[in-house]
């Protein structure tokens, strides 16, 4: 699983406040730096191993003990720390969505919770949340979506959340994902004489693509017969995403490699079967549709790995065209015109549970390639391990991806 790493920090080596080193009483205080945004601070030892929140993007993290403390108990004898201190400091995967609204995001992160988190993969690999309250959270908002997907549909994002989930090996945690929801409309409405609230927001936005290890770039399938109105609606799809994605790639200058993922979401609104989309969209064409994408990716030096991965959050034969009364949102004509106007809404038929498509696939190829790219197979045995674990669970899903640069070998593709 040999792979070169990325190299130099990550983010965009721009800081808020300065790191200041620790006081002389040997670590009264320490420094930090907030995981989503790259911003450092300067803190009292006491908060070490405590949560706070990031005063400049409001992300929420455990604070990691400052050098002094993680050496004096790697001292320990064994069985008094030094195991389960190095299971907390396993590699992170950072993954970030870019995408307008309605693109389907916000169902894919709802379906991969409801779905793939909680299960036991092929290999034995487990993955949950880290906390079993949080788990206990997850299973009352799932039913909550359930309901919302049945009635009207999920709502679309208006905070910026950020879910954490581990790969278990036994009771060994091994991995953990960050996950980093996005608002869509900041793509769409963001203009340079935005509110300076919009002007934050896309600020901080950017900042956290930087940091991610994974992006996942969605953009929702075409309609197989499409009007001339669908066909600017995808134009503009591709526009808006390739310039979110570029922006993010040309400010990694000082940070690592990303992978990237060109997701086409709503394939399930598009083709009876997953039979009949294999066949209409092959790699040529989906090479083709994507070519704007594709070309960025291939040109740019700040790439490792990306591939096109066509997905499914409800699963094909299961969704229904709501119908829409006037006054709901994402049906007002006027909006028929609008680059970004509204568009139907689909619902869970009555009586349907989802079961996504190729969502075992997005997330495992994440997962995969932002081991690989930190060069965590290299560091340590046991994450080799892991990243051979992870490869054979890709294999077995029967994966639906075309590579585009980079990538693993896998046997199913």
């Amino acid at each position: 699983m040999a792979r070169t790493p990325g190299t130099g920090p990550s983010g965009d080596g721009r800081r808020s406040a300065k790191a200041r080193p620790p006081a002389a009483d040997d670590g009264a205080q320490f420094s930090v730096r907030c995981p989503s945004c790259g911003t450092s601070y300067v803190v009292p030892i006491t908060y070490a191993g405590k949560r706070a929140a990031c005063t400049h993007c409001g992300a929420r993290a455990t604070l990691p003990a400052p050098p002094s403390v993680r050496r004096a108990a790697a001292r320990l004898p064994k069985g008094r720390g030094a195991a389960s201190d190095k299971t907390d400091r396993g590699p992170e995967v950072r993954i970030g969505a870019i995408g307008r609204g309605h693109a389907g995001k916000t169902a894919l992160f709802q379906a991969l919770g409801d779905g793939l988190v909680g299960d036991y993969l092929p290999s034995g690999l487990h993955l949950d949340a880290a906390d079993p309250r949080e788990v206990a959270r997850m299973i009352k908002e799932a039913e909550e979506a359930q309901r919302l997907l049945h009635r009207s549909g999920l709502p679309p994002t208006l905070e910026v959340s950020q879910t954490r989930y581990c790969i278990y090996q036994g009771d060994e945690r091994r991995v953990v994902c960050r996950m980093r929801e996005v608002i869509g409309q900041v793509l769409t409405h963001t203009l340079p004489d935005s509110h300076p609230r919009l002007q934050a927001q896309y600020t901080n936005y950017l900042k956290s693509l930087v940091n991610a290890h994974v992006l996942w770039v969605v953009v929702p399938c075409p309609p197989g017969d499409p009007t001339p109105r669908d066909r600017r609606r995808y134009s503009n799809d591709l526009r808006i995403t390739g310039a979110y994605l570029r922006e993010a790639l040309r400010l990694r200058s000082l940070g690592p490699k990303a992978a990237v993922a060109l997701v086409l979401s709503k394939t399930d609104a598009m083709f009876p079967s997953a039979a009949a989309a294999r066949a209409a969209l092959t790699d040529e064409v989906l090479l083709k549709a994507l070519g704007p994408l594709v070309h960025l990716l291939e040109e740019s030096s700040h790439v490792s790995d990306a591939a096109i991965i066509p997905v499914s959050a409800f699963g094909f034969g299961k969704a229904v065209l709501r119908d829409d009364g006037p006054n709901r949102h994402g049906t007002d004509p006027e909006s028929y015109d609008e680059p970004f106007g509204d568009e139907p809404i689909w619902l869970l038929k009555d009586g349907e549970s989802p079961e996504p498509y190729n969502l075992d696939t997005l997330f495992l190829w994440s997962l995969l390639i932002g081991l690989l790219n930190q060069g965590a197979a290299e560091r340590d045995p046991d994450f080799d391990t892991i990243c051979r674990m992870l490869r054979d669970d890709l294999e077995t899903g029967d994966p639906w991806l075309v590579p585009v640069k980079g990538g693993v070998a896998l046997a199913a593709t």
